[in-house]
């Protein structure tokens, strides 16, 4: 496969091939139906500490999550009404950070400020981006009218950079999925925050959603796999008869990478059958994944072999020039 060429629209020339603990980028939360009025979470970002909360009005909020008066833990706060009340002196901070009420006769003259970070919901997730200024807007996968719908986290055994590598690796697509190339693929950068790659392959494998997937694309394949800003990746297939997506959040935990998947497939004209497509795409494609986390385990990546192959040079380009949040960047 290597010998086959390539088309890449505007490359880079990075030499930095970094593992970041956090990059300035967009991360999956959790999933939206799984956080209800009222409720708040914690949520750890490689060692940053976050308090989710959704308002009894519905709108999801991020903050920092210790107050800025004594450091109490907001996660184990109270919602009330639009704001979240820390638990140890009863502050209330609006989803902007600002104080908006301490109790009468608590000696709290100063209100503090508590950080914020931009919080949008999109394609059954909720996101968070993790930084002060938002550097690109979250991604719009897929046409409008796709239904989405969140699944489970998985965990994998490996680091970021083989994580997001594995993605872009085409010649896996041959010896783990079972999928021959029908053309040179194309490379897009339309901007430093996304690495785009589109192909179109063919079925060679004999498993049922190996014979599902030939079905249902008359074996033409399109397929358009998109990194954003690192810890965001998309999948978009068109099967001719069908089209589905994927979005999968990529998060560090103890372990390696989280990855947190939703699924989407077009709603159907017939009542009831918008439900077995959503779960006939999350099937295909987490059958189709099924083979990477055995795989993945334990691996330890080499840049160098990697630069071998053209696509992968320039995946490494990409992550190399991305914005890493540095250890000592306040929380």
């Amino acid at each position: 496969m290597r010998a086959m060429a390539v088309t890449v629209v505007a490359g880079t020339e990075g030499i930095r091939h970094i593992e970041p603990a956090r990059l300035h980028s967009w991360y999956a939360v959790c999933p939206s139906e799984s956080l209800h009025p009222g409720q708040v979470i914690g949520w750890n970002l490689a060692g940053r500490e976050f308090a989710i909360f959704r308002t009894r009005g519905g709108q999801v909020q991020a903050l920092a999550a210790h107050c800025p008066h004594l450091g109490a833990h907001l996660a184990r706060g109270t919602v009330i009404g639009e704001h979240l009340r820390c638990p140890l002196h009863h502050l209330r901070f609006d989803g902007r950070g600002v104080c908006r009420a301490a109790p009468e006769g608590s000696g709290i003259a100063a209100r503090p400020t508590q950080r914020a970070f931009p919080v949008v919901e999109r394609h059954g997730l909720v996101l968070v981006f993790n930084g002060p200024v938002v550097l690109f807007p979250p991604p719009q996968v897929g046409a409008p009218e796709l239904r989405w719908h969140a699944g489970t986290p998985v965990s994998v055994g490996c680091s970021w950079l083989p994580l997001v590598a594995n993605a872009f690796d085409l010649e896996h697509q041959v010896t783990v999925h079972h999928r021959a190339l029908r053309g040179p693929p194309l490379i897009e950068r339309p901007d430093p925050f996304t690495l785009r790659l589109r192909f179109t392959s063919r079925v060679t494998g004999r498993a049922l959603h190996d014979r599902m997937m030939k079905a249902l694309s008359r074996d033409h394949i399109q397929v358009t796999l998109t990194l954003h800003g690192g810890t965001l990746l998309s999948v978009e297939s068109d099967l001719g008869r069908t089209r589905s997506a994927l979005l999968a959040g990529l998060h560090p935990d103890p372990g390696g990478m989280s990855v947190l998947p939703s699924f989407a497939a077009p709603p159907s004209a017939v009542p009831g059958l918008t439900r077995p497509r959503l779960a006939l795409s999350r099937w295909l494609f987490t059958s189709f994944l099924r083979g990477d986390l055995s795989v993945l385990q334990g691996m330890r990546f080499r840049p160098a072999a990697a630069r071998e192959d053209p696509v992968l040079a320039s995946l490494l380009d990409f992550t190399a020039q991305l914005p890493e949040d540095p250890d000592d960047a306040p929380a």
